[in-house]
């Protein structure tokens, strides 16, 4: 069984990069890390890609914790916003996963495992369900709220994103669809495996004044682009 990362990441410090990657790496066999913004994020369309400085970073970190890179600077934005670029990660990890075996994991570079117990690999090894839950730490002004997320998934044929950048599915065997996260109101998700003793601390409160308003400028329109329903 191999862990195979999905890094989402653009225009970060390079220091949180290094973390994020570094955290990875403590039960991760290889790293798909993916550049570029959201089309609807403000600026977008004039500047594409981060730069080969960020990169370099995240290439030499996973080389120094001894895991195998992958990584992908697209010319232009994610027309189809969040849901687009992160499908676009699990279709590639699929590419060189070994389906029902492997597992995926999803993060973006404002997270960072902080704890990760030595044998969470051999649980996800020895578990039949298809989708794991961590426990998020989110940093607030004075107050930390924790609460569980789903960013562990089987590699399983089909995986995919859809509707909203949340939703994670796969093709059933009656031919339907499994919804592995999905929205409570409207979905029915897959019962999760509680890892919850692994945490992964949550730093978009940290960002810049700037780029906090830049990302609540482009959540603001999530509704017009992001629509569920049943599946």
């Amino acid at each position: 069984m191999r862990v195979i990362g999905l890094l989402s990441w653009y225009e970060e410090p390079a220091p949180w990069l290094a973390e994020c990657v570094a955290g990875l790496a403590r039960f991760c066999d290889h790293l798909i890390a993916v550049d570029g913004p959201y089309a609807l994020f403000p600026g977008a369309t004039r500047k594409p890609a981060s730069g080969s400085e960020q990169a370099d970073t995240i290439a030499r970190a996973a080389a120094g914790a001894g895991i195998g890179c992958t990584i992908h600077v697209p010319r232009a934005p994610w027309w189809g916003n969040e849901v687009a670029k992160r499908d676009w990660m699990f279709r590639s990890a699929m590419t060189m996963a070994q389906p029902g075996v492997d597992w995926l994991l999803r993060v973006d570079a404002d997270e960072v495992f902080t704890q990760v117990p030595p044998d969470t690999r051999s649980i996800l090894a020895e578990t039949d369900l298809d989708v794991a839950e961590v426990t998020l730490w989110e940093r607030g002004d004075g107050q930390d709220s924790q609460f569980p997320l789903r960013v562990l998934f089987r590699a399983l044929p089909g995986i995919r994103i859809q509707q909203a950048h949340y939703v994670v599915t796969a093709p059933g065997l009656d031919g339907g669809t499994r919804v592995l996260v999905g929205n409570d109101t409207v979905h029915r998700a897959e019962p999760a495996l509680a890892l919850w003793d692994v945490r992964l601390e949550h730093r978009t409160g940290q960002r810049s004044a700037m780029r906090r308003a830049l990302k609540d400028q482009y959540y603001a329109r999530l509704p017009e682009i992001e629509q569920v329903r049943e599946l």
